[in-house]
């Protein structure tokens, strides 16, 4: 009679698969959403706010443009925090 070894794991269908594919951590995943959420709201906010106070200053006019920048600024920090929160809960 012969005898054989028996496998230490039992092999299973996902093995054949290939290796398994590890996430981020999510501290990783948080930290990578914070900072692009950062420079996001960074440029959504001092972009439309110094192009309207430059603009003010060019044209020589009231603080109209520089008004319209902060309410054009306010929409775009909605438009992406509503973004990354559609992002984060999914």
């Amino acid at each position: 009679m012969i005898k054989t070894e028996t496998p230490l794991k039992t092999p299973s269908p996902a093995d054949s698969l290939g290796p398994r594919k590890v996430g981020k951590s999510p501290n990783a995943i948080f930290i990578t959403m914070a900072l692009d959420m950062s420079w996001r709201l960074a440029i959504a906010i001092l972009v439309p706010i110094i192009g309207g106070a430059e603009l003010d200053r060019h044209l020589k006019t009231s603080p109209v443009l520089l008004i319209a920048g902060f309410i054009l600024a306010m929409g775009g920090m909605g438009l992406v925090l509503w973004q990354t929160l559609k992002k984060a809960s999914s």
